[in-house]
């Protein structure tokens, strides 16, 4: 029988559930307004205009992830561990992604020009201005996280999920034009970054930062590149399913998947907010008492692992409401939805081990899943979408989470009959029962 936690880490969970409760609602409010903004985007565009849009996104979220780098989860982790230069680290590390995000736009520019043409250069360029506003927003949210204090950020957020939601959808309404939604999504993401750095400029006790010598940003490249190319891996394998749909059955299609991606992504905000504080909370143990960690994640895994299968099942039923939200022409987005829903278990699960196995250090360990995950993906993709369409990606994408699981469960040493094994399986039992159903009755 394991002995009681002590008092320091019985205080830090209950900071983990009340920073992950502020966390949860800073990402309803603004994650929920963008998701409401690309929704009547793509009701007032139709699938045909929103399907430029949708596919102009899968790559600014990839160009926003090659810049990111990695770097913000090394931010959480020198916070967590090293207080007093958590303001000079954040500055700095704003900076250095700024810096790649301008390079990376360049590139991606120029390649797009001439592989798709000028029409969708515009497009990106028009979505690329928001890269440096989600650079210093990813940073700040990530000083916030390491400090344990996102009640702080909860305000700044807010504001920046109106002003994105109020931007976007006015936009749209005023001038139904894909370039015109393009260039609003990018120029809400700088202002709503900007409005979010604000968090910084709070008096935290009077205390200074210490500054210390020079930054080393070559160190931190280093020491950030194994996160960053898990995040690639894991963005890759995410828009896989969008790029072979594309080619497979055009951007109508594409557009029905990205309505049904957006609803699933929706509740993986409680997922992200409990895995991004344990993810604090696990660094600061392994600096003072490794064995806490394993029970921090026993913790967290026996209250929310039923709480996953629920909300599954609710997004599958409701998914045949999409057709009265966004319109008759988004029937098809229904399948998919029922299909994809079940992703969200082993989704939820696999954020709190990657973040379990990030606070005690074992990035190479993630890397290598990762690297399977991609792998497993492209196998699926190309088998299910030509036949299958969109419902075809969301079976791959339940399938690589629920190999994603098992294979993080392994590296965390969770016995075949922990919670994070039972989920997995009863995924991929329901996502493969909805698909050959839904198949079936087409």
């Amino acid at each position: 029988m394991l002995p009681p936690p002590s008092s320091e880490v019985t205080a830090l969970r209950g900071r983990l559930w009340t920073n992950s409760g502020a966390h949860l609602a800073g990402a309803i409010i603004a994650r929920l307004s963008r998701a409401g903004a690309i929704l009547v985007a793509a009701r007032l565009l139709g699938p045909e205009g929103f399907g430029i849009v949708a596919t102009g996104l899968a790559g600014y979220e990839m160009l926003r992830v090659l810049g990111e780098l990695g770097l913000d989860t090394r931010l959480i982790r020198r916070v967590a561990q090293q207080q007093g230069t958590a303001a000079a680290e954040t500055r700095h590390t704003i900076a250095l992604k700024a810096s790649l995000a301008a390079a990376l736009a360049v590139v991606a520019l120029l390649i797009t020009t001439l592989t798709l043409g000028r029409s969708a250069a515009l497009v990106l360029a028009g979505l690329s201005l928001g890269l440096f506003g989600i650079a210093a927003a990813g940073s700040v949210q990530a000083l916030a996280t390491g400090r344990l204090e996102a009640t702080r950020l909860l305000p700044y957020q807010a504001v920046a999920g109106a002003v994105f939601f109020a931007g976007v959808a006015g936009a749209t309404a005023l001038f139904w034009r894909p370039a015109i939604t393009a260039v609003a999504i990018g120029a809400c993401d700088l202002v709503g970054g900007w409005i979010v750095s604000l968090y910084t400029r709070i008096p935290r006790h009077g205390r200074r930062e210490m500054t210390g010598a020079p930054w080393p940003w070559r160190g931190a490249l280093r020491e950030s590149w194994p996160v960053g190319a898990v995040n690639v891996l894991a963005t890759a394998y995410g828009r896989l399913g969008i790029a072979v749909i594309a080619v497979a059955w055009g951007s109508a299609a594409v557009a029905q998947y990205g309505v049904s991606y957006r609803v699933v992504e929706v509740f993986l905000l409680a997922a992200g907010a409990v895995a991004a504080s344990a993810f604090a909370v696990t660094a600061r143990l392994d600096a003072q008492d490794p064995s806490a960690a394993r029970e921090l994640l026993d913790h967290i895994l026996g209250r929310v692992a039923l709480v996953t299968l629920a909300a599954a099942a609710a997004v599958a039923a409701g998914a045949t409401l999409l057709p009265t939200v966004l319109g008759a022409r988004y029937a098809g987005a229904v399948p998919t939805t029922e299909v994809l829903a079940f992703a969200l278990p082993p989704m939820f699960v696999n954020g709190l081990l990657t973040a379990h196995l990030y606070g005690r250090g074992r990035f190479a360990t993630v890397l290598r899943i990762a690297a399977g995950n991609l792998c497993l993906n492209g196998v699926l993709v190309v088998l299910l979408i030509p036949r299958y369409g969109p419902p075809g990606a969301a079976l791959a994408v339940v399938a690589t989470e629920v190999a994603n699981t098992v294979w993080q469960s392994r590296a965390a040493g969770l016995s075949a009959g922990s919670w994070t094994w039972r989920i997995a399986g009863l995924s991929l039992v329901a996502g493969l029962v909805i698909f050959l159903l839904g198949h079936h009755a087409t």
